[in-house]
C-alpha cells in the first residue's frame, strides 16, 4: 500500500464528508427549530444540481450566475416547505409522523418531476472546478484537484457559519430560539422570523451541498434521496441531531470510512457503510457519537 493512495483516499474522504456534514446541517437546523425531520429538504441538493445545469448549459449563464440564480430559487423553496407543508399540517393539528409522510412525498413528487423533465440518466456536471481529472502535484504526491477544491469551499462555508451563529445577533436568535421558543418570545425574539430563516438556511445549505457533489456524482437522480440522503442524514444522527460541529465530524467520519473502504475491500459495499454507521450511532449512542451539547448539559 502507497502513501500516495492513502493520502488521495484521506483528501477525498474528507472533502466528500465534509459536503455530506453540510447536508446533515440542513437537517440539525430544522431539527432545533421545528423538531422535525424534514425530509423533503434533501430534495434541495437534487434541485440545486439540476437548476444550474439548467442556468449554466441549457441557458447558457456563466457559472456564478447560475450558482445565484439556483441557490435562489433553493432558499425560495425554504419557504415553501414552511408555509405550504409545515404551517397547514401544524394548525390542523398533525404531528411529526404526517409532517414526515408529507415530505417524504414530496421527495418522491420532485424525483418524478425531474425524472420526466430530464430524463433518467445521469449528466456531466459543468466543470466549474476545473477538469475532474486534473491532480495537483505536492512533492511526489498526487492529489485530485476537485477534492481540493471541494474541501476549501466547505471551509469557507463552514468558517462562515461559525461567524453566522456565534458573533452575529441572527445567529444569537437563531440559538436562542432554538433553545427555547417561547423564552426567545418573552426576550422581544420574532420567532416566525427566526423559524423562517432556519428552512432558508437548511435549503441553501443542502442546496450548497448538491453544487459540491455534483462532480462526483454527476447531475444525477441519486442527489435527490438515496445513499446521499441516507449519508447527510447519518451525520446529523452522529451530532445528536442537534450539535452543527458535530455534524460535520459525523460526515467527515463517514466520508473517510467510505472512501478507505473503497480501498480496502471495494467500491460495491461503500454505500453499505453510511446505513451501517447509522444503525450502530441509534443502538448504540441514540444521542450521538459527536454530540458535545447535550453533553455539555
Amino acid at each position: 500500500m502507497e502513501l500516495n493512495d492513502i493520502l488521495q483516499n484521506a483528501v477525498a474522504g474528507v472533502s466528500i464528508g465534509a459536503t455530506y456534514g453540510l447536508i446533515g446541517l440542513g437537517v440539525v437546523f430544522l431539527w432545533q427549530s421545528i423538531n422535525r425531520i424534514n425530509f423533503a429538504n434533501i430534495s434541495s441538493a437534487m434541485l440545486s444540481v439540476y437548476l444550474f445545469f439548467a442556468f449554466n448549459t441549457l441557458a447558457g449563464l456563466p457559472y456564478i450566475p447560475s450558482f445565484i440564480a439556483s441557490i435562489a430559487l433553493v432558499a425560495v423553496y425554504g419557504l415553501f416547505l414552511r408555509y405550504l407543508i409545515y404551517e397547514p399540517i401544524t394548525r390542523k393539528g398533525g404531528g411529526r409522523l404526517e409532517f414526515v409522510v408529507a415530505t417524504l412525498m414530496l421527495c418522491v413528487f420532485w424525483l418524478s418531476v425531474i425524472n420526466a423533465v430530464f430524463g433518467g440518466l445521469p449528466k456531466p456536471f459543468p466543470p466549474v472546478f476545473g477538469d475532474p481529472s486534473h491532480l495537483v502535484h505536492f512533492g511526489g504526491l498526487s492529489l485530485p484537484g476537485v477534492y481540493l477544491w471541494i474541501f476549501l469551499v466547505v471551509v469557507i462555508l463552514i468558517g462562515f457559519l461559525h461567524f453566522l451563529l456565534r458573533k452575529t445577533l441572527i445567529g444569537k436568535k437563531l440559538r436562542a430560539t432554538a433553545q427555547n421558543k417561547e423564552a426567545a418570545e418573552l426576550m422581544g425574539i420574532n420567532v416566525n422570523l427566526t423559524t423562517s430563516l432556519a428552512f432558508v438556511l437548511a435549503t441553501t445549505l443542502v442546496g450548497t451541498a448538491g453544487i459540491l457533489l455534483a462532480p462526483v456524482y454527476f447531475v444525477s437522480l441519486e442527489l435527490g434521496g438515496g445513499s446521499i440522503g441516507v449519508k447527510g442524514f447519518a451525520s446529523a444522527v452522529m451530532g445528536g441531531l442537534i450539535d452543527p460541529y458535530g455534524a460535520i465530524l459525523g460526515g467527515v467520519t463517514i466520508g473517510i470510512i467510505e472512501n478507505f473502504s473503497i480501498l480496502f475491500i471495494s467500491s460495491t459495499y461503500k454505500d453499505i457503510i453510511a446505513f451501517v454507521v447509522l444503525v450502530t450511532v441509534l443502538l448504540w449512542k441514540p444521542r450521538g457519537i459527536f454530540n458535545w451539547i447535550s453533553k455539555g448539559d
